[in-house]
């Protein structure tokens, strides 16, 4: 039984999660801190099988563990074959025209219901992996157990990656133009404080909503970029690693000093390159509520001197993140109008120079428009 227990490798299901979880495209982003469970659950499980030689239980019951493990594995496998297929399939389709999009929406291949299809599977199967690692944790009496030659990054969750830079599909903003005006001008009010900590002002929404966009909105005003100093931008998503989010910043910073290692070294450079200057810093994609990792990165940039003025922007969709973090007014993205909704649609199917909108199709568009949920995301990929 060991010897069959150890030769179950869950590498090739990982290798397809890492995969989709770094895919930038749209379809995928509604269901990516899903993906990232997944792949933690399966890190899980291989590290168990490590211990199967020190358990005590056999017959039975270790027996009927394993196949409940292999069902789930093939479960996963196909819903990720499922997700990478259809992500293919809709890079194709989303370069046809708007007659094509108006078509494929009411077909069993629109994104919004595979979304929810997909989002709905891949819980289901975290929700049997959690099942099976408590089984595994008590009556079989597995303990996970990290391989030899692990790597940490065999042991990285999947993470989403962003950029301060903006894609094309970004650039245009929609019905958040007030928005970006208002927190413009929270952000460079003159703050004389005599805490040497910046502000922090939450972002918060669900996925969608469109919060990593309206952060680069205000990153790249001209008002920003003429009140601070720095700027600083950090994708920070899954794990919330205290040192990681540091050496990112210390790259902003001063790249060719981004390969050191130690924490204090860091700190201190970062305190060199931060001091007497305002800035500001946009945590995104963030999901960590642990207030004790977000208390040991506030401990660092809180030594720099005389940052007043200097301010923090944190995006999640997280309520709990948001307030262990914030200490201004948040700012909760609502939901676009349908209209709004159908102007993007009509921004991204007919750009500039190409043909007209028909009144058909003018007409089928904004009935899209109005399946979409006032989700810009939808919006785009429709």
């Amino acid at each position: 039984m060991a010897e069959f227990l150890l030769t179950f490798s869950a590498k090739e299901i990982l290798t397809k999660v890492i995969s989709l979880a770094a895919e930038e495209f749209t379809l995928v982003l509604g269901f990516k801190g899903d993906l990232a469970q997944l792949h933690a659950s399966f890190l899980k499980i291989q590290a168990m099988l490590l211990d199967v030689d020190h358990s005590h239980v056999r017959g039975v019951t270790l027996e009927n563990w394993v196949k409940d493990l292999e069902d789930i594995a093939h479960k996963a496998d196909d819903v990720l074959d499922e997700i990478g297929y259809e992500v293919l399939r809709r890079k194709v389709e989303l370069r046809n025209q708007m007659k094509k999009k108006v078509k494929s929406f009411f077909s069993h291949n629109n994104p919004i219901a595979f979304r929810f299809k997909m989002a709905h599977k891949i819980k289901r199967i975290n929700k049997s992996l959690l099942d099976l690692n408590d089984e595994a944790a008590g009556p079989i009496g597995l303990v996970a157990r990290i391989q030899a030659d692990a790597t940490s990054q065999d042991v990285e969750v999947p993470d989403r990656e962003t950029i301060s830079k903006f894609y094309n599909d970004e650039k245009l903003i929609i019905g958040r133009e007030e928005v970006v005006s208002d927190i413009v001008k929270t952000l460079t009010k003159s703050n004389d404080s005599a805490e040497n900590y910046p502000p922090v002002l939450a972002i918060v929404g669900m996925a969608g909503l469109g919060k990593t966009t309206l952060a680069k909105s205000i990153f790249h005003e001209s008002k920003i970029d003429k009140h601070f100093h720095v700027r600083i931008w950090v994708c920070v998503s899954t794990p919330f690693e205290v040192k990681t989010i540091l050496r990112r910043i210390l790259e902003s910073l001063k790249s060719e000093e981004a390969a050191i290692q130690g924490k204090e070294k860091i700190c201190n450079l970062i305190q060199k390159e931060l001091k007497k200057k305002r800035y500001l810093l946009v945590l995104d994609d963030v999901w960590s509520e642990d207030p004790h990792k977000w208390e040991e990165l506030k401990n660092c940039l809180s030594t720099v001197e005389d940052t007043r003025a200097s301010s923090i922007i944190v995006t999640t969709r997280s309520d709990k993140v948001a307030k262990v973090m914030e200490t201004l007014p948040r700012c909760d993205l609502r939901r676009l109008s349908d209209d709004e909704c159908w102007l993007i649609m009509k921004d991204k199917a007919f750009s500039v120079g190409s043909a007209p909108m028909s009144k058909e199709q003018e007409i089928a568009s904004k009935e899209i428009a109005k399946k979409c949920g006032g989700v810009p995301l939808m919006a785009k990929v429709c």
